[in-house]
């Protein structure tokens, strides 16, 4: 009779459990159904959907590996790039995808939205633990103590933010499967979709429209030197943190309205003794003015994997 008791409570808690898991499920997915769909594939995930819902998912998503493959793919990667929602735009290209499977090396873009820094990208490095032989960096500036409020979050890991993340995941598995049924969703709220396999961006269309806006270098806001200064001395402990050889950390900068990211990321790479690349930047068009368009970052990426050529040789044959 005892025995019998604990297999009933066992049996209750189990359905709750799973109860709560199946109305929590269906929540999210009716808060979040709008969410657009067209661009999932076999190895990508929904990083971000505007909706106060959903909102922010790559962060997690990276952090505690939660996609299949995704800290493996982070960990066997020779090259990684760095950076904000700039790196992500700069090299979710078709070229530096094509430059790579030539040379059979694999490489993940690891860059963030919502201006994300060294901070967090420090943290998921560590917690997957990567082992690039090259990490490419876009210094806009990029070395900061700042975390984004996701990243925040994240790092924090409360059990309630633990359980909308947990959401999220089932959420895309049913995402999915119903908006494989044509006009049955939709299709209202932009969103980013994220490869699991090499972390580039599939967001033009699904987020944003292509579109050729000029930089207005006019708009440029000087970097100052206490802010040069911090940078720098948090770029000595990052690069020690990472333990490559500083031939081997490339700095580099895009074209924008905003800051000279160029002639930042020049100054820290002689300050920090690193490598840097700055292919030409002639008739660079922007989504926004922050962010190069699709069209020039296959120009520019393509210029850039090219001219790295000699430090993957000389770093990962070394």
């Amino acid at each position: 009779m005892h025995r019998n008791r604990w297999i009933y409570l066992a049996v209750f808690v189990a359905c709750t459990i799973v109860g709560a898991i199946v109305v929590s499920a269906g929540q999210m997915t009716i808060d979040n159904f709008q969410c657009r769909s067209s661009k999932y594939s076999k190895e990508d995930f929904l990083a971000y959907c505007r909706s106060d819902k959903y909102g922010d998912y790559e962060h997690g998503a990276l952090y505690y590996g939660l996609e299949p493959s995704l800290r493996v793919n982070i960990r066997r990667a020779k090259v990684i790039f760095l950076g904000s929602s700039q790196t992500q735009a700069a090299f979710s290209t078709k070229a530096v995808r094509a430059y790579f499977d030539r040379l059979n090396t694999p490489f993940f873009v690891m860059g963030f939205g919502y201006g994300e820094a060294s901070k967090f990208a420090l943290a998921v490095l560590k917690r997957s633990d990567a082992l690039p032989r090259v990490v490419v960096i876009i210094a806009d500036p990029f070395f900061s103590e700042n975390l984004s409020a996701p990243a925040k979050e994240v790092l924090e890991g409360r059990p309630a933010f633990l359980w909308r993340l947990a959401l999220k995941m089932l959420f895309q598995r049913i995402h999915r499967v119903l908006c494989a049924t044509p006009f049955i969703c939709p299709e209202s709220s932009p969103a980013i979709f994220r490869s699991a396999q090499d972390g580039q961006w599939n967001w033009i269309g699904p987020y944003v429209a292509e579109q050729a806006i000029p930089v207005d270098r006019s708009l440029q806001k000087p970097f100052a030197p206490e802010e040069f200064e911090t940078a720098k001395e948090l770029g000595e402990k990052f690069i020690q943190e990472i333990g490559l050889d500083r031939r081997c950390v490339v700095l580099t900068g895009i074209a924008n309205s905003y800051l000279d990211s160029p002639g930042v990321a020049k100054k820290l790479a002689e300050a920090l003794g690193t490598s840097s690349i700055f292919p030409s930047m002639d008739e660079l068009g922007t989504l926004d003015g922050g962010h190069i368009n699709l069209e020039s970052a296959e120009r520019w990426s393509g210029q850039f994997v090219e001219t790295l050529s000699p430090i993957l040789k000389d770093c990962i044959a070394g």
